[in-house]
């Protein structure tokens, strides 16, 4: 039985040590797969790194490539626009120099022309010293012109026409004897206008017009009764009329009656009176402002209107006997002037200045 069980232990200790070399066999198989299967993977990572490191630069690379191609172009069309913007610039330097060289060369020669104008200007004022009078009369001719038909100041415009024949005979030229008469048949014509004392009349209208407050209005005016005719007739058969005579003269001693035919004027309110009195006035300033604006018909009427209201509506005492007195002299007064139209001397005066300027221009 002890060898039986010796026996067995022996076959269990000898299967146990024949299993164990083959148990340290298998785990020394183990890490070596492992080994293998991690060097595998590490290959395959590493690939697909180059794999990408090599997309990653061949994509840097073309977009590189395309960067600097696009950067050329652009650089190519910059270089053009400047060598086109130079080539501008160039043409419009000697554009400019050429004008500027043009300008000169006028300048110049405008210069020169300009010096031998003055040159011919002063030896013709040494030759005609004179003729700056006969502008000098023109002048005054026309100032003479302007004085008479925008102001007219007659005599104002009669002296500048005589100084202007003064000027023409200092000049002692007989080719103006025809301007130097027609200067004289001007002046006549001038001396021979109808003077208007325009600030006369003024005077005497405004003297009027003060007079104006002074008036008094008149009182009711009654109709003249018609007297009776108490004549006896010598003829029989008017014997009935002749009665009827006899007692109305009998009868005319204790009642008398008179009959009046006509319209009685009411009396003016005191309103009315200050509104007539103003009318008065501005009636008579009416007639002020025609005297110098040579209106006849608005002078004529304003003074005609006045001496009607005088007669109408105002008592008849000095103050309006002098007023209408006044009135009555300033109506036959004549305000409005035939001027002459023009004056024969000046439109022969411009043309002896225009012909002796033309000759000298032409002369130069």
């Amino acid at each position: 039985m002890t060898d039986n069980n010796q026996e067995h232990q022996d076959k269990v200790v000898t299967g146990s040590a024949d299993a164990s070399p083959a148990t340290s066999q298998e785990q020394q198989a183990a890490p070596a797969s492992g080994k293998e299967k991690t060097s595998s993977s590490a290959r395959g990572l590493a690939i697909v790194a180059i794999i990408l490191a090599l997309v990653l630069t061949a994509g840097l690379y073309w977009h590189g490539h395309n960067q600097a191609v696009a950067q050329a172009g652009q650089l190519e069309r910059l270089q053009a626009e400047l060598a086109q913007q130079q080539n501008a610039l160039q043409a419009a330097t000697a554009a400019q120099d050429a004008r500027l060289t043009s300008l000169t060369s006028n300048q110049a020669s405008t210069a020169e022309q300009l010096d031998g104008l003055s040159r011919k200007v002063l030896d013709l004022d040494s030759k005609r010293p004179n003729d700056w009078m006969l502008a000098e009369a023109e002048y005054l001719v026309r100032m003479a012109g302007r004085k008479l038909w925008l102001e007219q100041d007659v005599v104002a415009a009669a002296m500048m026409l005589a100084n202007a024949d003064e000027r023409l005979a200092a000049l002692n030229d007989p080719t103006l004897i025809p301007i130097r008469q027609a200067l004289a048949e001007d002046i006549a014509g001038i001396k021979s206008v109808q003077r208007v004392d325009r600030e006369g009349l003024v005077i005497k209208l405004n003297n009027i017009n003060d007079q104006v407050d002074r008036l008094k209005l008149a009182g009711v005016i009654m109709a003249r009764a018609e007297e009776p005719d108490f004549t006896l007739s010598e003829s029989i058969g008017d014997w009935r009329d002749n009665l009827k005579k006899s007692w109305a003269s009998f009868t005319d001693d204790f009642v008398t009656v008179r009959r009046r035919d006509g319209n009685v004027e009411a009396l003016l309110s005191p309103q009315q009176h200050w509104y007539l009195s103003e009318n008065l006035k501005g009636k008579l300033l009416q007639a002020q402002l025609a005297v110098y604006r040579e209106q006849q018909e608005v002078y004529d009427s304003a003074l005609a209107q006045a001496e009607q209201w005088l007669q109408d509506y105002f008592a008849d005492d000095s103050v309006r006997q002098f007023m209408l007195e006044q009135i009555a002299q300033l109506e036959g007064q004549r305000i409005d002037v035939d001027y002459p139209e023009q004056f024969t001397a000046q439109d022969r005066l411009q043309q002896l200045l225009d012909d002796r300027l033309q000759r000298l221009l032409t002369g130069l």
